[in-house]
């Protein structure tokens, strides 16, 4: 049975575990539209100058209960310590939605802690400001999942517990046998194995549980390209079907919720003044080119003719919008159309399409 409900399950490095620790989540949104009353008539004006509404920011609130009846003694003291480094600063929060893993960046805005004399616990109400207004889906190719349990959170933390009234120093510490980093605890686990791609139908039963162990989320592009190779990486592929022929055209499922405008198109193979068109808008890339181009959703282009060389900035100047036509793409969800021109002579040449599949 799928399970609609959102479930946050981590901030910054924080895993918000199956232990109780989440009490209550409220999410609150709304879009930006506006109306003025009609001073003789029913009703109100308004304009919808798209599709779709725009979000504005959104904000959550969380009730955390931190129970530290989950931990070793040697842990206890330096739980809140780490609790309140992660809700200080800036940084993704994770959410699980049926078994849709989605992100957005966030802040904590104001905070406030219950009195009460729990010798096992405390809890911590947030309020979160979600600044984008939007939730990303997560890369499957990118999100790598580490088994996680509350009782060993600290193991790769260089925090500890420190006797004041002891006369010593930091270099009378005895050093571990084997110094724990970060980079030590989690590449074990940049592999395609643990990657989401591989655990995507596991994860609801695992994050939705009540109780037990979890998983806590490692984001890292550059695991994902070394593992998947960076053609994998690119998102939806679209070749000729004639390599004698100077057009590419096909079409591409994208299961955005929003319309998505950050839209990147690499081209590989030979172009000459590639035209590129997306659900009917187009624009065209001046130049001669053999090798990969890319045009990312601001309008950068970038250029690399040989995987030897250094990638090259084309100029600006080059990206020319053909009347009737706008300036960049949107992507629906749903079937997306795509058609290039490429104006080449019997090479094999392909186009990739990247979304950033958005929801609220």
């Amino acid at each position: 049975m799928t399970i609609l409900a959102r479930k946050y399950i981590q901030f910054n490095e924080l895993v918000i575990d199956n232990y109780e620790m989440l009490q209550s989540a409220d999410l609150s949104g709304s879009f930006k539209t506006s109306t003025a009353e009609y001073s003789f008539g029913h009703g109100s004006y308004t304009v919808f100058k798209s599709r779709q509404h725009f979000s504005t920011e959104q904000s959550l609130s969380l009730s955390l209960k931190l129970d530290t009846r989950k931990l070793d003694c040697g842990q206890k003291k330096i739980y809140k310590d780490y609790v309140l480094m992660n809700l200080m600063s800036a940084g993704k929060l994770w959410a699980i939605e049926g078994e849709q893993l989605l992100w957005t960046n966030a802040f904590v805005k104001d905070f406030s802690e219950t009195y009460v004399l729990d010798r096992n616990s405390v809890s911590i109400d947030i309020d979160l400001v979600l600044y984008e207004g939007i939730w990303h889906k997560a890369d499957p190719r990118k999100v790598f999942l580490q088994p996680y349990s509350a009782c060993n959170f600290a193991e790769c933390l260089d925090i500890k517990e420190v006797d004041e009234c002891q006369d010593c120093c930091v270099s009378c510490v005895k050093p571990m046998k084997e110094p724990c980093v970060k980079c030590l605890c989690e590449c074990d686990f940049l592999n395609a194995e643990n990657s989401l791609c591989e655990l995507k139908k596991e994860i609801a039963a695992k994050f939705y549980s009540q109780c037990g162990d979890s998983y806590k989320i490692i984001y890292n592009c550059e695991a994902g390209k070394k593992i998947w190779g960076e053609e994998k990486l690119l998102g939806h592929k679209i070749c000729k079907e004639d390599v004698c022929k100077n057009i590419i055209a096909g079409q591409f499922y994208s299961d955005t919720t929003i319309d998505s405008e950050n839209v990147t198109v690499t081209l590989i193979g030979s172009f000459k003044d590639p035209i590129i068109t997306i659900n009917g808008n187009a624009m065209q890339i001046l130049g001669d080119y053999n090798g990969k181009l890319t045009l990312t959703t601001n309008g950068e282009i970038y250029y690399l003719e040989d995987e030897c060389c250094s990638e090259v900035f084309i100029d600006i100047n080059n990206l020319v919008i053909p009347e009737g036509n706008t300036f960049g793409y949107l992507v629906h969800q749903g079937t997306n159309g795509v058609i290039v021109e490429t104006h080449d002579c019997c090479e094999m040449t392909c186009v990739y399409i990247k979304v950033d599949r958005i929801s609220i």
